[in-house]
Parts: structure tokens; C-alpha cells; sequence
């Protein structure tokens, strides 16, 4: 068998540099990021990571158990992170549901730090904290993830305008999109359905009560200051601008009755007064029913069922239903599906018996 071989005058086809490598594109300005796709996003995020911040690691496929990134520091491999990556508008909100995805790739590949046996995992999300939903603040604490917001990723961006001596140009960290959204909130379209019943609530007040003009009972700026405030008892409706002590004497239980239906709270009536119990024996009690729960669920970690910041304010509130435990901050739907009957029925039991 022939091999051709170049002969020494002889040169490649093509010239190449070896010393050329292509580099990836790293976005230059915060508007850029936002016209990123969704996998476009990923790789910035992964490319930043193990081009600047020392670690390796790989993008996943589709399957991805919740997770964009797998990543671990070149001299220590065991310890692995997994990221999810968000790329979000200003009108966007990102719940809980999204987030407890990720706890599927911590029984996947096993992102635990060996040191601590707490999950390591990561967000990154081109929106702002405030478009994190409740919930989604609250799971964040809970399971210890690392999140990092809009603000961090113009960091990034600054970030990379001094590693790759790029022009520093202040309108590429300029939040446009997300600024003029925030502008838009005054009007408070979003809370059209809250705004319609308030406004029927009006009519219905100024007819029994035989108040003319209708902007007496309260304008649309009170409207406003209600959808913002939510107020749920007669003192909270007193702080708002607009109300009278008159009006609110006339119609304010009923409007707060209106309030509380709307936002699925139990009428004034019949919230029941809270009964004084010994805070350290319930806290006790309440360590006793969060083993119970963890050993029955199996539940390897307690604060997995309620840490102590969310146990506290159990004892706070004294919940004694499952709507009013579910608004427990480090609660939520899905506790409240696996074990909230239990822990309703054995609050209720020690509330009886002390």
C-alpha cells in the first residue's frame, strides 16, 4: 500500500494557526442576555463558569431532571453542582414548581456536598428576585440553593468587560425592558379581577347606604391602595388613604368580609381568637410531629419537612386548617398533600387538651 507523503517543498492545502482557537461570544451588554435563547442562555452561563470561575463540567441533554449544568471543580470531581438556567422577561414569574424539578437530579446524580450531605444546586435567571414567586423565595431558603438574580448577571457582564478588556460602556448594564415593566406596575392591570370586584362592591355599598356620588364610598386610587395593601382586618382598611372613620364604621366590615372572600380567607366573624398556649412545650410538640413526619415520609432531613424559622412561626399563628397552614412561610401545596391532615388533626388534639 501507497502512502503519499509531502515532500518538503511542499506545503498544506490551507494555512492554520493552531494558536487560533475559536472562542466562544460572550454577550456584551444586559440586552443582549435578554435576546437570548432559552439553550443560548445555558451556554453563556456554562462558558462563564469554566472559562473565569475554575470549574468543569458538561450541559445536559433534554432528559435533565431539572438541571442545565453539571459542575464540579477540577481538583475536587465528587463534589458535583447542578444548575438550572432561567432566561426570563420582565413579566415572567417563576414558581415553586419549577424550582422542586431540580430535586429530581439530586436523587439522580447525587448533588450532595459529601461534607455537609446538603443538596448542591444552583439557579441563575436573567429576572429580577421580585418576579420569584413567594413560594419560590421560600424553597429557595429551605433547600439551600444558590440563586442568582438579574442584578448578577450584570455583574457578570462587568465581569467579563474587565477580564476581556472589553469597552466599558454604562448603557450595557442598563435594565431597559425590566425599568419600563416596573413603570407599568402603578397601573395595577395585572390585578384586574381584584380591581372588578372592588368596584361592584362600591356600587352595592353606595345603593344600601344611599351614598351619592359613587367616588364618596372610595375613588380609584383607594382601589389601588386596597389591591396593594390587601387589607384584612378593619384596622388595616383604617391606613389606607381614602377611608374615613365614618365610612369604615358604615361599610368596613362588610368590604373586609368582600376582602377576605376574594383572597379565600374565612370571614371576619369567624376567625376564631387565638388561645395562649405555653410556646415552649408546643415548640417541643411540634419537634416530636416533625420526626414522626420525617421517619413516615421517609424524609432524610428534618428541616425538609419544616425548618425552624417555619416552625416558629407555627407556633406564632397556631394554624388550625390546612388553608391557614398552607400559608405558613416553608410550607406550601405539596407539604400540605403529603402530611398537613396529620399535622392539622395533632395540633388541634394538643390545642384541646391544653
Amino acid at each position: 500500500m501507497n502512502v503519499y507523503k509531502l515532500k518538503e517543498e511542499e506545503s498544506m492545502p490551507f494555512d492554520i494557526n493552531l494558536a487560533d482557537k475559536r472562542l466562544y461570544q460572550y454577550p456584551e451588554s444586559i440586552q443582549e442576555v435578554d435576546q437570548l435563547s432559552g439553550e443560548e442562555f445555558e451556554r453563556f452561563i456554562f462558558n462563564y463558569l469554566k472559562d473565569f470561575q475554575g470549574y468543569t463540567g458538561y450541559l445536559t441533554e433534554t432528559e435533565d431532571y431539572g438541571v442545565d449544568i453539571i459542575l464540579w471543580k477540577e481538583d475536587n470531581s465528587m463534589n458535583r453542582f447542578g444548575v438550572q438556567c432561567k432566561r426570563y422577561g420582565p413579566k415572567t414569574i417563576l414558581g415553586e414548581n419549577e424550582l422542586i424539578k431540580m430535586q429530581k437530579a439530586v436523587k439522580h446524580y447525587g448533588f450532595k456536598n459529601p461534607e455537609t450531605d446538603k443538596p448542591n444546586l444552583i439557579l441563575f435567571t436573567s429576572a429580577e428576585k421580585n418576579q420569584i414567586s413567594k413560594r419560590g423565595l421560600v424553597y429557595i431558603e429551605n433547600e439551600e440553593i444558590s440563586a442568582y438574580y438579574r442584578e448578577d448577571i450584570i455583574s457578570i457582564i462587568k465581569d467579563l468587560d474587565e477580564k476581556l478588556s472589553r469597552n466599558k460602556v454604562e448603557s450595557n448594564y442598563k435594565n431597559i425592558a425590566f425599568e419600563t415593566s416596573k413603570n407599568k406596575k402603578g397601573t395595577f392591570k395585572e390585578d384586574t379581577q381584584f380591581v372588578a370586584m372592588l368596584k361592584k362592591e362600591r356600587i352595592n355599598i353606595a345603593k344600601y347606604n344611599k351614598i351619592n356620588p359613587l367616588y364618596l364610598v372610595y375613588n380609584d386610587k383607594t382601589i389601588q391602595e386596597i389591591v396593594i395593601n390587601k387589607p384584612i382586618i378593619i384596622d388595616d382598611l383604617l391606613k389606607i388613604k381614602g377611608f374615613s372613620k365614618a365610612n369604615v364604621d358604615l361599610f368596613g366590615k362588610y368590604l373586609v368580609d368582600k376582602i377576605r372572600a376574594f383572597l379565600d380567607k374565612e370571614p371576619l366573624e369567624t376567625v376564631p381568637q387565638k388561645k395562649e398556649v405555653n410556646k415552649e412545650e408546643f415548640t417541643l410538640f411540634l419537634k416530636e410531629q416533625r420526626k414522626k413526619i420525617a421517619i413516615y415520609n421517609d424524609i432524610k432531613e428534618l428541616y425538609n419537612v419544616f425548618n425552624n424559622k417555619t416552625l416558629d412561626e407555627i407556633v406564632e399563628k397556631l394554624p388550625k386548617t390546612e388553608s391557614e397552614l398552607v400559608n405558613i412561610t416553608g410550607i406550601g401545596d405539596k407539604k400540605v398533600e403529603m402530611w398537613g391532615s396529620y399535622l392539622i388533626k395533632e395540633i388541634n388534639k394538643y390545642l384541646d387538651n391544653h
